[in-house]
């Protein structure tokens, strides 16, 4: 019975972990076209081209990433794909603490909660690396 339980449980945490990134990648990609000027904002200038076209083309990528983490025939191949994308937005999101840093207009704790996100994404692209594995 314990390891019937145990592996209820351990299917229970893979669906839930798909669910959550398929909701974070889907709600992103949306907050990428209804607040796009927050994420023009946040696009390094050594990147080629209009900063919008980053913000969408990353929009696309994220729901594309949302659909295939919410499907279970294509959950483990959206793993790794997946990470590298989180891995790919590090240097924005360092851009974005760092322009609050410099930004007086920015709490003090608004101003750590840029660094916690940089940080952030150690745990999460861990996270996302954990659907290998979850998929059918």
């Amino acid at each position: 019975m314990g390891l019937i339980r145990d592996r209820e449980v351990t299917v229970d945490r893979s669906k839930t972990r798909a669910v959550v990134w398929a909701t974070v990648f889907g709600g992103a990609g949306v907050l990428h076209f209804t607040a796009r000027r927050f994420y023009d904002a946040i696009v390094p200038a050594q990147l080629p081209g209009p900063a919008r076209y980053w913000t969408w083309g990353s929009a696309v990528a994220e729901f594309g990433l949302a659909a295939a983490i919410a499907s279970p025939g294509t959950r483990e191949k959206a793993a790794v794909p997946a990470a590298l994308f989180l891995a790919g937005v590090l240097p924005a999101n360092v851009k974005m603490a760092l322009d609050w840093q410099r930004d007086p207009r920015k709490s003090p704790l608004l101003r750590a909660g840029g660094w916690v996100r940089v940080v952030g994404q150690v745990p999460m692209i861990m996270s996302v690396l954990r659907l290998r594995g979850q998929g059918r």
